[in-house]
């Protein structure tokens, strides 16, 4: 879905994903006028990857509008799932993480961080996924550097077919020459997809 969607609209999916929001809840969140928060649900519940749903005020005041995600029941995310299955039926589950990851590999060729101290390639791969919608960084905790991703555009999909966050695995460690652990998942629950560098 991410590919069908531009910056703004994927991160109020991510918003409603996590629970229904009112425009204005969603408007405040990201820094955006209602208005145009307004336009990106009207068109994203035009594509079918938002419903809204209006709800009585408890005293006195105006009904409102509640919106919520539904992108793991849009026709685009279930086609990207069939057809996830359909790869993990006929290669296996490693034959998948390898097509995944020869993906990512070209995704990340141009980032050539050969010779880079760890520090900067952290810090160019980090830019490098916040400009796909990310939200990640670098972060220093107890002597040890993270790569932290507080978003995941494919959330819907990750939830279900984990070769996804294998295979961003394998590529960070073999972008960056050095093994990963990564401690959390969004796609399990978490707060982040957070990956300890050893």
């Amino acid at each position: 879905m991410a590919l069908l969607l531009e910056g703004t609209k994927e991160r109020v999916l991510d918003l409603l994903r996590a629970r229904p929001r009112t425009a204005k809840e969603v408007a405040e969140a990201l820094g955006v006028s209602r208005a145009a928060i307004l336009k990106h649900l009207q068109d994203l519940e035009a594509r079918g990857l938002v419903r809204s749903e209006l709800r009585k005020c408890g005293g006195r005041g105006r009904p409102y509008r509640l919106y919520q995600a539904l992108d793991e029941e849009s026709p685009y995310a279930a086609l990207c799932g069939d057809v996830l299955k359909g790869l993990e039926a006929a290669l296996g589950r490693e034959g998948v993480v390898g097509l995944l990851l020869e993906r990512n590999r070209a995704l990340f060729a141009p980032l050539n961080l050969g010779g880079l101290p760890l520090r900067e390639k952290l810090a160019r791969l980090a830019a490098f996924l916040r400009d796909r919608g990310y939200e990640a960084e670098v972060v220093e905790e107890g002597g040890h550097l993270y790569l932290c991703q507080r978003r995941c555009p494919k959330l819907a999909l990750s939830r279900e077919h984990q070769a996804l966050c294998e295979s961003e695995l394998l590529a960070y460690q073999e972008l960056l020459g050095l093994p990963l652990l990564r401690e959390e998942r969004i796609a399990e629950g978490g707060s982040c997809c957070r990956y300890l560098v050893e």
